[in-house]
């Protein structure tokens, strides 16, 4: 329930609005109606009129258009409250938000984040000039949107990733890019400690959060989605309302030396291991990309077929290899993983057909130390990770992804 506090700085457009909506407050009074003409004898009395409260909506209206403020007036008296919250049978819509009043309080027109097809009631408060308070209800129906706008997000309830994860939120449909900012308004990212980030529109589809930073160690993070009453145009409306809170763990940030031939792997700032690896060797199809990767996920066994990026099996450069601890750092085949076969290579030389090749003990041992969101920074190669594959994200300068 949310309690409508007065709002000068919009009463001038409030007052506006309460002009245009006027036409429909006569029939839906909520006092009753005079029992008889007065006589033009009567004698002179000082008794003042009661408060008259009409509203644009009648009280158990259905099907009530989500897109049309409800405005609510008062002759003879001044609003003193107006509340507005979802009936008992709605519980868990998500608070609609404020209303506002006009200047001079006998206006107010409703908040536009009603959810659809869900129940309200408004409760109003007035002042009387005769001195009275009065108390006045409506309850109604939103109506339903033509299409539901929802939202899937990359993070989960009370998981943990590494310091270099992003939040990715994608719509099931498009989102005009005029209404880009009227959308990630609605999204709300909170941590602890407090960290300075944002959010970049990859797609009309699809947008990302990141800090400025990696995530510090051990950071506490929220995510809210409060899409309800939002229209997207086409009859598409808004009604997720929910919140995601996950964990950063330990920092683990990882450099893969290409020219040098290691891999340095850091837990919270302190090196803990190097070990020799082989990259992609030289070639536009198989050099390794150079640029910030991010552990996306993991698997103790994983089949490596070349006819997945184009190059049959049993085509020169073709492949098909059982790999054990493959950590996957892009969406373009790149991992981290055991290559007993390229051991002598290894700490020497780059003979793979992209991804980075450790000895067994030593990809057994970095995958046991990955989680999602891990870094892990590939250098020293002419080829450039793409800031789509995987999650290339930091792959984009902080001026260019704010703006």
């Amino acid at each position: 329930m949310s309690r409508m506090n007065a709002n000068r700085a919009n009463g001038r457009s409030i007052a506006t609005a309460l002009v245009a909506l006027a036409f429909l407050l006569a029939a839906c009074s909520s006092s009753p109606a005079a029992k008889g003409a007065a006589s033009t004898h009567a004698a002179p009395t000082t008794t003042l009129p009661a408060p008259t409260v009409t509203a644009t909506i009648t009280d158990g209206a259905t099907n009530v258009p989500l897109d049309a403020p409800i405005g609510l007036t008062v002759t003879n008296g001044k609003f003193t409250t107006v509340d507005v919250a979802p009936t008992a049978t709605a519980s868990k819509a998500p608070d609609p938000g404020d209303g506002a009043f006009d200047a001079a309080h006998t206006g107010w027109l409703s908040p536009s984040d009603f959810a659809p097809a869900t129940g309200y009631r408004i409760s109003a408060t007035v002042a009387g000039a005769n001195g009275r308070t009065t108390n006045h209800a409506w309850s109604f129906t939103t109506g339903a949107p033509k299409t539901e706008l929802h939202t899937t997000t990359n993070v989960e309830q009370g998981s943990t990733y590494g310091v270099g994860m992003p939040i990715i939120v994608k719509t099931n449909v498009p989102i005009p890019a005029i209404l880009h900012k009227a959308l990630t308004d609605r999204l709300e990212v909170t941590s602890e400690p407090p960290t300075v980030g944002g959010w970049h529109w990859v797609s009309d589809s699809e947008l990302h959060y990141r800090p400025q930073a990696y995530w510090p160690a051990h950071t506490q993070v929220h995510l809210g989605i409060q899409l309800a009453g939002l229209s997207v145009g086409g009859g598409v409306w808004g009604v997720d309302g929910r919140t995601v809170n996950f964990a950063i763990g330990d920092s683990h940030v990882s450099v893969v030396d290409a020219a040098a031939h290691t891999m340095t792997v850091s837990v919270n700032g302190q090196q803990v291991n190097q070990f020799p690896i082989s990259t992609g060797r030289p070639g536009p199809t198989t050099e390794t990309r150079s640029g910030i990767h991010v552990v996306n996920e993991k698997d103790a066994m994983v089949v490596m077929d070349s006819s997945t990026i184009g190059i049959p099996v049993n085509s020169p450069g073709g492949y098909r290899i059982d790999a054990q601890w493959a950590v996957r750092i892009s969406n373009s085949g790149e991992y981290v993983h055991s290559a007993p076969w390229s051991v002598d290579a290894q700490g020497h030389a780059n003979v793979s057909h992209g991804c980075v090749n450790a000895a067994p003990n030593n990809a057994e041992w970095f995958y046991n130390l990955s989680m999602t969101g891990d870094v892990v920074q590939v250098i020293n190669t002419g080829r450039q990770l793409e800031p789509w594959n995987g999650y290339g994200d930091w792959q984009i300068p902080w001026a260019q992804w704010v703006n």
